[in-house]
């Protein structure tokens, strides 16, 4: 059945609300994690892992099941029982895996988290380790063994070696779970700053699975390539689970790889003849970036049938410019996918095979990213919960078995998270048009200057559309000094050029610009370096962090520089014209 409509039929207006497909009636719910694991042992197929230091592994899904069940007797022989949290902290993705899966053999519940560089309380990775641990209330930690030292000057933790772990008997009794049974804990900080567990169980996953390959034409034959962390739901669902499911062959890259190389990614789709990647809107800035002035390559990527672009803002001014820039390398116009998900939502939700068709969005410069996946359902509604009329922008809601049941522990944010007839609160804006979705921003990222709302991501967007302004390092934030009676309009970005004249340029244009088409003054326009600009590992600009940095005044000598730039600029035209 494909996606259906709703109308108020007192107005004959379409409403903001969309149903995905129904969910097949032989889609077998009570499959058992497990299971999808011990159906793909019986392929050839398997993962290739590309390691930090340059090296490759191949590991079929046969050895997988059995590194898993040695590491689930070294578990068993802990003490551990189903449903007890187990941390992973581990540097390689193959040992990531396997441990994953000797806790879902086990009925244990994997906390995936990333290394932390240093594990100090002035980390921020370090302290969401510790308050998982609180949380999950001291669970064993799974790390690599020399970690384990850094961990436990941190930490007074039990934390045993993967190393350990894998020198154990294979345990084939694996545990019989139930499709809501609790199944996999994923943290998050949240824009509250409090750590929550987003729980997923096991319909959850198995659908979430289902869906991302029904929506995106994935099958046995897909070849799929992930470089990006795998304790991020995408990553962990869309790029291993969903593989595993389908019994296909899957490729897992070191993120330090491809960041220190951005070509890499191209150079391994090309070579290994990958048909499905993903990475947050950033990573196909750097491509651009790298490809500009860059002599003919060899690549033939007519193979890449699905590049999903999601996590972070989708800006469609980078995506044209990647397509533009490899359409002669064979990629196809419509390859890249625009989608959206979170971690509550067991990531990928909405997925969008027609982005090439919608360059021109009646909406400025919001990019729709598609139409939910079967058994998912989305709505638009106002402040008072009301589902509004297609086009109009409004808090997004959604409803399916990919949603999480609520936070690990935390019964205050469980009530408000859900409504009464049972919606998800993302917490995004979007609007809803020909039944398809595109997302404005962050509920509480929307700038209210005058009582006037205005979008982080439309500022955004607009200003990125100027020569010289650098895509994905623009932030848009409402900012308050001493002297400010109600909040400013303060834009963070950063420049291709550096020289003052430039800078002058630069400012006066994105004044004019925001003016002319948002409407709004833009009181404090910061030029600043990348690595100003705080993002998370999927590209998330945190821009609470901009603001907290800014009214501290760190950036008061930039503002001072400016406004001496602009004077000099006054002063040099006065003696010219007297």
């Amino acid at each position: 059945m494909s996606d259906r409509i709703e109308y108020n039929n007192s107005t004959s207006k379409q409403l903001a609300i969309v149903h995905g497909e129904s969910l097949p009636e032989d889609l077998d719910f009570a499959i058992a994690l497990p299971q999808i694991l011990h159906r793909a042992a019986r392929e050839t197929t398997g993962i290739l892992y590309l390691h930090s230091d340059g090296t490759e592994t191949f590991q079929s899904y046969a050895d997988l099941l059995e590194e898993a069940r040695y590491i689930l007797a070294g578990l068993r022989s802990l003490g551990l029982q189903p449903q007890d949290k187990v941390i992973l902290q581990l540097n390689h993705n193959k040992d990531f895996l396997a441990t994953f899966w000797g806790c879902i053999l086990g009925g244990f519940i994997p906390v995936p988290l990333g290394v932390v560089p240093s594990y100090t309380s002035d980390n921020n990775k370090a302290n969401l380790l510790f308050h998982a641990w609180q949380l999950c209330e001291q669970p064993i930690i799974v790390t690599d063994a020399q970690l384990i030292p850094a961990i436990q000057t941190f930490l007074d933790a039990q934390i045993v070696a993967v190393e350990d772990l894998k020198q154990n008997q294979s345990d084939n009794n694996w545990h019989h779970t139930q499709p809501d049974d609790l199944a996999l804990l994923i943290m998050t900080s949240g824009s509250t700053g409090v750590p929550k567990g987003v729980m997923l169980s096991v319909r959850n996953l198995l659908v979430s699975a289902f869906g991302m390959a029904s929506a995106n034409g994935l099958s046995r034959d897909s070849i799929a390539l992930n470089w990006m962390p795998l304790e991020h739901a995408a990553s962990l669902v869309m790029f291993h689970l969903t593989q595993v499911y389908l019994g296909s062959q899957q490729i897992h890259v070191s993120n330090e790889i491809v960041l220190q190389n951005p070509l890499k990614w191209l150079d391994l789709c090309d070579r290994d003849r990958v048909t499905a990647t993903w990475a947050p809107n950033f990573a196909y800035g750097l491509i651009n970036e790298r490809l500009q002035g860059l002599s003919k390559q060899s690549w033939d990527l007519s193979c890449l049938r699905w590049m999903g672009n999601g996590a972070e803002a989708v800006v469609g001014k980078t995506t044209k410019r990647f397509l533009e820039l490899l359409a002669p390398y064979g990629l196809a116009s419509n390859a890249v996918s625009p989608g959206y998900g979170m971690s509550e939502t067991c990531s990928g939700i909405v997925h969008s095979h027609q982005f090439s068709l919608l360059c021109a969005m009646a909406h400025n410069s919001f990019v729709e990213v598609g139409t939910p996946i079967p058994g998912v359902s989305l709505r638009i509604v106002d402040a008072e919960n009301r589902v509004v009329e297609e086009g109009t922008i409004g808090l997004l809601q959604v409803k399916g078995l990919t949603v999480t049941s609520g936070y690990y522990k935390r019964p205050e944010y469980n009530c408000e998270i859900f409504t009464e007839d049972g919606w998800f609160n993302t917490g995004d804006l979007g609007f809803i048009q020909n039944g398809r979705l595109a997302i404005t921003g962050r509920q509480k990222e929307v700038i209210i200057i005058n009582g006037i709302n205005y979008y982080n991501h439309e500022i955004e967007a607009v200003i990125e559309e100027i020569d010289g302004v650098e895509v994905s390092y623009t932030a848009a934030c409402a900012v308050r000094r001493d002297e400010d009676t109600t909040d400013k309009l303060a834009v963070f970005f950063n420049l291709s050029v550096s020289d003052d004249d430039f800078i002058l340029e630069i400012v006066k244009q994105i004044r004019k610009v925001v003016t002319s088409k948002i409407g709004i003054y833009p009181d404090y326009l910061i030029p600043v370096e990348r690595d100003v600009i705080p993002k998370t590992a999927l590209g998330k600009i945190q821009r609470k962090e901009l603001v907290r940095r800014f009214e501290f005044g760190e950036f008061d000598l930039i503002l001072h520089k400016i406004q001496v730039l602009f004077n000099n600029q006054k002063l040099a035209i006065y003696l010219a014209t007297n």
